[in-house]
């Protein structure tokens, strides 16, 4: 898993897996969050705006809010550290 984070935008981009074939697009769940689609038609990846807001997992399949629920987890982790 990667997860980048853009202090100045508040912005969060997390990869949860490898993407087969490569990017094919993504897809505005709403006004603060996207998920990104492969060539295969899997989501690899999501986008979170202004995360110091919070984070909302909701309509986000259960395998994949855990591992977000990590990364967000040990971003915290890293900022208090």
């Amino acid at each position: 898993m990667q997860v980048r984070y853009d202090s100045e935008a508040d912005v969060a981009f997390l990869v949860l897996r490898d993407p087969e074939g490569g990017d094919e697009c993504g897809q505005r769940l709403d006004e603060r969050r996207y998920r990104h689609f492969d060539q295969a038609g899997n989501v690899y990846a999501y986008e979170f705006l202004f995360v110091g807001k919070g984070v909302s997992l909701d309509g986000i399949n259960s395998a994949d809010a855990a591992l977000i629920r990590e990364a967000i987890d040990s971003m915290h982790r890293m900022a208090v550290a």
